[in-house]
């Protein structure tokens, strides 16, 4: 039989569930604590003793990342909805409050997705903190003890990254929930909140292999930590450090592109030379499958059977931003009409959806097995190309690094352009080269475009300035009542 990657089996993630403990009943400080009945002996107190428990406790580390609170559908939504990538309405159903608030920016501290990902978030940095402090203490190989630790800090980093990104300065929580008591914890500073991000991701830096074999395939790297690092340092504008990292990462040699953009993206590719982290999915009855296969593909399109829903539908103004001649349009975007086979119905107005994430393969709308792309090789080029441009301008080495990118996509070579003109023409290409693969928003809020962008794509949309920071989820401000509110809420 065929294992799921990371999580090995269903048996092994209820082990991991248990050894949440709390953070399995409940967030952070919200959501109801429900009755349970345990489905086996293990506790906290008495699984940590071998190896294996080892191995099991980091695998689940990993699980929330294919969780449909995170890159299983809300992610997508937090990313894409709220940008001018994807627009809800043109004709599709507004009952999905959710992601039409989040369209329209009308979104308040209420909105069910930011709880959804504040609380499995959290979660994942539960399981983090309780390996890293948990399996020190087993009698094992040192070497893979170390990993392991390493692994679980690489994964709180990868954590508190999303949730500063989305929120600004969040809890900082280092230690494993044990018990109902002193959950209430204020919001850190932003700048602590990131010292810790750059603590962790260095740590497993030093310690993480360049690369796995058989079933680890797919877990934190060396080179995972590096790029993450750069992405860190871009964000805060350390265009050095930037530079730095993003050079170790291409200099390493272990990653490179795929000649030709639709392999990024087949099957058979996944965890391949340009992935540098992704979420995993499999297939095939485990419960790993991947949702997007069927969340992004429309309803009138079928794939063995089973429709799609339609999720984070591109924009015209995306779709349009692409040349004729761009080999990573019709790979990354498909546009029905009222004649193509199948017909799109006359009520969309722009019939327009995700592709680059079909599973023809798949029987079931949580059955594909497509990863999701969280960082890739073609990302790091990006990053280094604009750190050393805000360095010093438009360089050699920064020309090189965006025209790969361009030649795959069958795009002439940039050149001859000032500083001013080269920020604008990186911006361009991580939008077409990385759409939908959840990067925009903070591409567009790190570079203050935010608002320009909306605005050029639906002049009817206000985006105020307080909506460059997700709110607190409100529930979680209800029963602790150290969470102060971002402004503007």
């Amino acid at each position: 039989m065929k294992l799921p990657p990371i999580t090995a089996t269903r048996a092994r993630r209820n082990v991991s569930l248990i050894l949440s403990f709390a953070l399995s009943l409940f967030s952070l400080s919200a959501c109801e604590v429900l009755e349970q009945i345990p489905e086996s002996s293990f506790t906290p107190d008495n699984f940590y003793k071998n190896a294996d428990d080892a191995r099991a406790a980091v695998s689940s580390v990993y699980d929330p990342l294919n969780s449909s609170n995170l890159f299983g559908q809300v992610v997508w939504i937090l990313q894409d909805q709220a940008t001018d990538d994807a627009e809800w309405g043109g004709g599709r159903s507004t009952a999905n409050q959710a992601k039409n608030d989040l369209d329209k920016h009308t979104f308040t501290p209420a909105t069910s997705t930011f709880q959804s990902i504040w609380t499995t978030t959290y979660q994942g940095i539960n399981r983090t903190n309780a390996v890293i402090e948990r399996v020190p203490g087993i009698t094992m190989d040192e070497t893979l003890k170390a990993r392991y630790i390493a692994e679980a800090k690489f994964m709180r980093a990868f954590y508190y990254f999303s949730l500063v990104r989305l929120f600004g300065g969040v809890p900082l929580v280092l230690q494993e929930t044990k018990s109902l008591n002193n959950l209430n914890v204020a919001r850190a500073s932003v700048d602590d909140v990131y010292k810790q991000i750059v603590q962790d991701f260095t740590d497993a830096e030093a310690v993480l292999p360049a690369t796995y074999t058989g079933a680890d395939r797919g877990r934190a790297t060396k080179g995972a930590a590096t790029a993450f690092l750069a992405k860190v340092y871009l964000t805060r504008r350390d265009w050095t450090n930037a530079v730095t990292k993003a050079k170790q990462v291409i200099d390493s040699g272990t990653y490179d592109l795929w000649t030709t953009f639709p392999e990024v993206f087949l099957i058979a590719n996944k965890n391949g030379k340009e992935s540098v982290f992704e979420m995993q999915a499999l297939g095939g009855g485990f419960s790993e499958g991947s949702l997007m296969q069927g969340y992004m593909r429309p309803p009138f399109d079928r794939v063995n059977g089973v429709a799609g829903f339609g999720d984070d539908p591109p924009t015209e103004n995306l779709y349009r931003t692409y040349r004729p001649d761009d080999k990573r349009r019709d790979v990354t975007l498909k546009l029905y009409s009222a004649t193509s086979t199948p017909a799109a119905p006359a009520s969309i107005t722009f019939p327009c959806y995700v592709y680059k994430y079909l599973d023809p393969s798949a029987t079931g709308n949580g059955e594909g097995s497509n990863n999701y792309p969280i960082l890739r090789y073609a990302d790091v080029l990006l990053m280094y190309a604009e750190a050393l441009n805000e360095q010093n301008g438009p360089t050699a080495d920064a020309y090189a690094a965006i025209n790969r990118i361009r030649r795959r996509a069958g795009l002439a070579d940039l050149s001859g352009l000032t500083k001013d003109q080269f920020r604008d023409a990186i911006l361009l290409e991580r939008r077409l080269e990385l759409a939908f693969e959840g990067h925009r928003w903070y591409d567009l809020v790190r570079t203050g475009r935010l608002i320009d962008a909306m605005k050029a794509q639906n002049p009817s949309i206000v985006v105020p300035e307080s909506h460059l920071l997700y709110p607190i989820p409100q529930t979680e401000r209800d029963v602790n009542p150290q969470l102060t509110q971002n402004p503007g809420y």
